[in-house]
This record gives structure tokens, C-alpha cells and sequence, in this order.
């Protein structure tokens, strides 16, 4: 096997307008606008926005592309990480404050989980990855933001 594989290059999350995504993206959360990156179709048509996270360079598009948004409406493709509860109880303010649905702070597996929704419905989670409790398989139930 070669060993030049050397991790992640991007994401790619589909939606119905790319305006709005990318400004949830880049308000709601750490994710910096990179114009210079902008997607085009040969007769000038935008069709993708790029951001990135830069402390990680975690770079995530945002790709015209209804349908396929439509078909991830309720998914949770994406789970980022938080350090502690606490910080999640800071995002459950910080969403309260910009009218972004988010989900109570719920048991995971491991450490605590609280999901928010993104403008084409795709569930985005926040997990605490800096502390955990007593590893558990009765964790928190919710259909709509666990899907379970």
C-alpha cells in the first residue's frame, strides 16, 4: 500500500443555497470564508463555497446541490468536537442567541453530545472530546436530533 496517505483534505456538505449555508457556517460556527476558492461552471456560474476551520484546516464545501441536500434532511453526516460539557453549555447559549434549533445536552456513549440543525436540515453534533463519564450503552434517545 503507498504510504502517501496523509489524512483528510475536505468535506463536502450538499445544500439548496449556498448564501445561506456558507453564512451559517462562517457565523454560527469557527469556519473562515475562503473567496479565493470559490467554485464556477465554465460560463461563470458559482456552484460551491469553501470554508475552513483554520486551528485545525479543516476545509468544508458547500455544494449547490438540492437533491442530494434534500435526501440528507434529518442525517447527521458531521459530529465536531468540543473540549467539555461546560463548552457545550456554551454553545446551547450561543445557538439560543443566533435562533439556531439545537437539541438539550444528551448522554453519549462516552462524553456528552448536543446537536443543532444547519439551513438544509443536515443534524450537526457537537461532541465533548476533552472529558468523559463512565462509558455507558444506556444512552440518551431522541429521534429527531439522535435519530434513534
Amino acid at each position: 500500500m503507498p504510504k502517501s496517505f496523509i489524512g483528510l483534505h475536505h468535506l463536502k456538505l450538499p445544500c439548496h443555497s449556498i448564501k445561506k449555508t456558507h453564512e451559517f457556517y462562517t457565523t454560527i460556527f469557527p469556519f473562515k470564508p475562503m473567496p479565493h476558492a470559490d467554485h464556477f461552471t465554465p460560463d461563470h456560474q458559482l456552484f460551491a463555497k469553501l470554508c475552513i476551520h483554520e486551528a485545525t484546516k479543516l476545509i468544508v464545501e458547500l455544494r449547490y446541490e438540492p437533491t442530494q441536500a434534500n435526501l440528507q434532511k434529518g442525517w447527521d453526516p458531521i459530529t465536531y468536537a468540543v473540549g467539555t460539557r461546560k463548552d457545550l453549555e456554551r454553545w446551547g447559549e450561543w445557538f439560543d442567541a443566533n435562533g439556531v434549533k439545537h437539541s438539550r445536552i444528551f448522554t453519549g456513549v462516552s462524553a456528552w453530545v448536543m446537536a443543532c440543525e444547519d439551513p438544509d436540515g443536515k443534524i450537526v453534533r457537537l461532541y465533548v472530546s476533552e472529558e468523559e463519564h463512565e462509558w455507558t450503552d444506556h444512552v440518551d434517545k431522541d429521534e429527531r436530533w439522535l435519530g434513534n
